[in-house]
């Protein structure tokens, strides 16, 4: 204990509290019969089954010079212990600011006064301390990463009262609890023609056959089917605009045959940017080194890299390094909303079983059993005859519902249309309407209008539309309401949300 000797005549505690085997700190020792201080004193009570003793808890019987410490042999002990309060000023009654005036807790505790003694006068105090410290007097950093709350190999470091997760690039979110690795919509056509670019077009036949930007798509099929760059073109370069900033964790090319002959990018570097001048190449971390990528061995088999860290920004760049005879590029890009809060929920998968999915009506073709477009068939790109939802009434009063079986946090909505026996049929145009019991439904609005909101749905049978919810809504049922439609009304969808919340 630190500070001037307290002169003392007695000691003051008299009264004893009863039952509490906890640890309690109680105020300085207001007795009348103490003199002076410049370091407060206060008491200490442990009450202890017989044949234990207290822990941690250091004591100088010396400083009460003239008084004493007393062992009392039933089952408490009376400790002095020293303290940062300040005496109080001259003329204050010292019973009057009590022990939490100045506040003895550290780190933000809160003191709360527990007992108070009569007599020689003592109150007792407790500090709760908050989230991220311990001890009597909230004077210990609790190691948050003890718990390990990082997930999928996240890697924990401890802060003052808190933690940090440095997540693998395929996953993000405050413990690593999102995967952030989804297609970004190169193959299915979430990234239309007029978000790709790039710095030529390779013409063949005469100028009759071009292998245009947009035909950079994985997996696409046809005799034109990928980016090729012109043959003059010393810096060639294929862009793609996301349209906003959303976090790009991977990347997955794949060549193609031009002629018949194997075409492909060997290696590559990557650059991005938010608005489309101002670019950056991405880099080993920490150095000013630029990566260069290993891309394909041939012409078919896709081959995929990871962002670690993730690239964040709206346009992404890849610059060939080497290529197989031309630079022959399909690709797709991997990631997610900023938010992180975007995967796919299970219509696709068949994590969202059948029984989940119901509808307002059902069509069958020619009326027969066979060619019953159901609402467990509403997956998107499910495949076969029938492999759609279609309903049985062509009106604005049809709907397609999801019981995500608890409440789930939806934060987009993929459609796309299908055909019947060659017929395009697709939603143009729906709203959503969202329900908690399955019986009271709100339709969600237009924020700006105030006003429900209709989302813009498909313009062909099978390319995928994308629409993100801004805010997101928190729902157990989900509903689409066709607005408008080419044919018959006929959905596949993908609900994108997280069921796990920061």
């Amino acid at each position: 204990m630190t500070g001037q000797p307290v002169s003392c005549i007695e000691t003051p505690a008299k009264k004893a509290l009863e039952g509490d085997h906890s640890k309690q700190a109680l105020g300085p020792p207001f007795s009348t019969r103490c003199s002076h201080w410049t370091h407060t004193v206060k008491l200490l009570l442990v009450w202890l089954p017989e044949g234990r003793r207290t822990e941690g808890l250091e004591y100088d019987s010396q400083r009460c010079r003239g008084g004493e410490f007393r062992n009392i042999p039933s089952s408490r002990t009376e400790i002095l212990l020293p303290d940062r309060m300040q005496s109080p000023a001259d003329g204050e009654d010292p019973t009057s600011a009590g022990p939490c005036h100045p506040n003895p807790c550290h780190n933000g505790g809160t003191c709360e006064i527990s007992e108070t003694f009569r007599g020689d006068t003592f109150i007792g105090y407790i500090c709760k301390c908050p989230s991220g410290f311990n001890g009597i007097h909230c004077q210990h950093n609790v190691n948050e990463c003890e718990r390990s709350p990082c997930k999928n190999g996240g890697i924990c470091t401890d802060l003052v009262a808190n933690y940090s997760c440095e997540c693998p690039g395929e996953y993000m979110g405050r413990n690593c609890q999102y995967k952030c690795s989804g297609p970004l919509g190169m193959e299915g056509g979430i990234i239309s023609n007029q978000q790709i670019t790039a710095s030529s077009t390779h013409r063949a036949l005469f100028g009759l056959q071009k292998w245009y930007p947009y035909f950079a798509r994985l997996n696409k099929k046809g005799l034109v089917n990928a980016w090729t760059s012109a043959e003059n073109d010393r810096w060639p370069w294929i862009q793609i605009n996301l349209q906003r900033r959303m976090r790009v964790t991977g990347v997955i090319t794949q060549g193609a045959k031009r002629i018949g002959s194997p075409e492909y990018v060997k290696s590559y570097k990557v650059a991005y940017s938010d608005d489309g001048k101002t670019w950056r190449t991405y880099k080993v971390k920490g150095t000013d080194e630029d990566i260069i990528f290993r891309g394909n061995i041939d012409n078919n088999t896709p081959f995929a890299n990871s962002f670690t860290p993730p690239i964040e920004a709206q346009y992404v760049r890849i610059y060939p390094q080497v290529c197989r005879r031309h630079c022959t590029l399909r690709m797709e890009l991997l990631g997610c909303e900023l938010t992180g809060c975007s995967e796919p929920m299970g219509m696709k998968s068949g994590h969202i079983q059948d029984f989940q999915i119901t509808a307002s009506s059902i069509f069958r073709t020619l009326n027969m059993d066979m060619f019953t477009w159901e609402p467990g068939k509403a997956r998107l790109d499910k495949q076969g005859k029938v492999n759609a939802w279609t309903s049985g009434h062509s009106d604005q009063s049809q709907w397609l519902q999801v019981d995500m079986l608890r409440p789930t946090k939806i934060t987009g909505v993929i459609t796309q249309g299908a055909k019947d026996f060659g017929h395009v049929q697709f939603v143009g145009s729906y709203k959503l309407a969202y329900s908690n019991n399955g019986e009271r439904w709100l339709i969600y609005q237009d924020e700006k209008q105030k006003t429900d909101k209709v989302f813009q749905g498909n313009f062909d049978n099978d390319t995928h539309r994308k629409n993100v919810l801004d805010p997101p809504i928190y729902t157990r049922f989900i509903r689409i309401l066709p607005w408008s439609w080419y044919g018959r009304i006929t959905l596949r969808a993908e609900l994108l949300g997280c069921t796990e919340e920061e």
